[in-house]
């Protein structure tokens, strides 16, 4: 018979002989960076078909920077969290995630990384850094993953109401997902692209990222940021989109890999402003 010591780095085999054991680290370590790479294959290999090596490189390969730091976030607490062996629940969780992995659809690799993800916040209580690294997988999934199901059940609701948000500072009324132009020359049809609704949930996985990496727990002021990133986020696609109705005649600019670099640095810019300003250690927790 075989046993395993979750305090210890070995294995302790019927005979007493000692054979080294997997770190549960390191186990989930393979796992979020084989997940991660196959989830974000099809959108890689999508941007450099569609733009060469060079430019996709350029645009992190059609993945926004904020998931890539999430998914450094999340390795470097793997590495630093604390040594012992995997059980065979933690091999369990890790054989099924990389079921998903297998699966001809890479979005699937995300539910395999939020099952880990969330298996380690659970039963992690003991090792701070496994359960951070846990909740920044969670929260990971959210825009790669669970942002797209919502998506999917209330897409039109979700665009109606960006629509009626951009009627109101073009000054026309919105019918549905469309927007009349301020000058009446035609209509802004919304697509499901140009919903804020990705946006918002990559301004809750920074919230996530700068609680979780430096060690915090959630305050008032933590989840007042989160909030007020959010609705940064969604003014800035609004005020996008709205300048369109307001100056069609620039739509290829605005609408353009211009306007889509300017608005995604600009998004950046106040999410981390919002967050350095609004997340600080001394923040009173929340009991």
């Amino acid at each position: 018979m075989t046993t395993f010591d979750v305090s210890r780095t070995e294995i302790v085999n019927e005979d007493g002989r000692v054979s080294a054991a997997v770190q549960c680290r390191l186990l989930y370590l393979g796992v979020t960076v084989v997940g991660f790479a196959n989830g974000i294959s099809e959108k890689a290999a999508t941007e450099i078909q569609n733009n060469g090596i060079a430019a996709a490189l350029f645009n992190t390969l059609g993945v926004s920077i904020v998931i890539w730091a999430a998914g450094a976030i999340a390795a470097l607490l793997l590495l630093r969290a604390d040594q012992r062996a995997a059980g065979r629940m933690d091999i369990a969780v890790a054989v099924i995630a990389c079921a998903t992995f297998l699966v001809p659809a890479p979005f699937m690799s995300w539910l395999g990384i939020a099952l880990a993800g969330f298996y380690l916040y659970v039963t992690s209580a003991k090792s701070p850094s496994l359960r951070r690294a846990g909740t920044v997988l969670l929260a990971l999934t959210v825009p790669m993953l669970w942002a797209r199901i919502l998506f999917a059940a209330a897409g039109t609701r979700i665009l109606e109401i960006d629509a009626k948000l951009v009627s109101w500072i073009v000054g026309t009324e919105a019918s549905g997902n469309t927007i009349p132009l301020a000058d009446g020359s035609g209509v802004i049809f919304l697509e499901p692209a140009c919903s804020s609704l990705t946006n918002v949930s990559l301004a809750m996985l920074c919230g996530v990222l700068f609680v979780s990496a430096q060690g915090m727990k959630w305050s008032k002021r933590a989840i007042a940021a989160t909030l007020l990133a959010c609705a940064a986020t969604v003014f800035i696609n609004v005020f996008r989109i709205a300048l369109i109705g307001v100056m069609p005649q620039y739509y290829s600019t605005i609408h353009g890999p211009t306007g889509a670099a300017v608005a995604g640095w600009l998004t950046i810019l106040a999410i981390v402003f919002i967050f350095t300003k609004g997340i600080r250690r001394d923040a009173k927790a929340v009991a």
